[in-house]
């Protein structure tokens, strides 16, 4: 499995002038299409008690994401070449797939776990293909959720070139 990070997103919700908090475990990160990848995602995911896991480049059978157990829900576009994904582990998360903006390498969800509703989204965007397309998908899903939570996951393939990078530490120079 390539780069990715578990975040335990805690939103607040807030209900009858009350507040409290809804933990939700999140996970992102690119399995490369690799079939020995997806196991072990899934044990991170069942050990870990992530809920919702986004991921680019899933495994794919027949143009399906496969390699998960029928107790995950998984949400990808309808079509030929599945890109991103988001797995769900958590039964009482209500999900819909949000089709407007959604595409071979986009997918978007609107989530709803107890009083808690946002959207949560996973972008590929391959190296091959011009950036200004992947900002206007970008800027399409700030315009539909404008307002409303917001989890932004980003597979970019290193596409910011931003030139060579200096750290300074106090009594270092690199």
């Amino acid at each position: 499995m390539s780069s990715s990070s578990n975040t335990d997103y805690s939103l607040q919700s807030t209900t009858n002038k009350s507040r409290r908090k809804t933990n939700i475990n999140c996970l992102q990160l690119n399995v490369q299409h690799s079939r020995t990848a997806t196991p072990n995602l899934t044990q991170v995911v069942l050990q870990y008690n992530i809920d919702i896991a986004f991921v680019e480049e899933p495994y794919t059978i027949l143009n399906k994401v496969a390699g998960f157990p029928k107790i995950f829900r998984i949400f990808a576009h309808d079509s030929n070449t599945k890109r991103s994904a988001i797995i769900v582990n958590n039964n009482e998360a209500d999900v819909t797939a949000i089709t407007q903006v959604s595409h071979e390498g986009v997918i978007l969800t609107e989530i709803r776990i107890e009083d808690l509703t946002f959207y949560g989204t996973s972008l590929y965007l391959p190296i091959d293909r011009d950036i200004e397309g992947d900002l206007e998908t970008i800027e399409d899903i700030l315009q539909l959720t404008r307002g409303e939570g917001l989890i932004l996951t980003i597979d970019g393939n290193a596409r910011i070139n931003c030139g060579p990078i200096r750290a300074q530490i106090p009594g270092k120079e690199h």
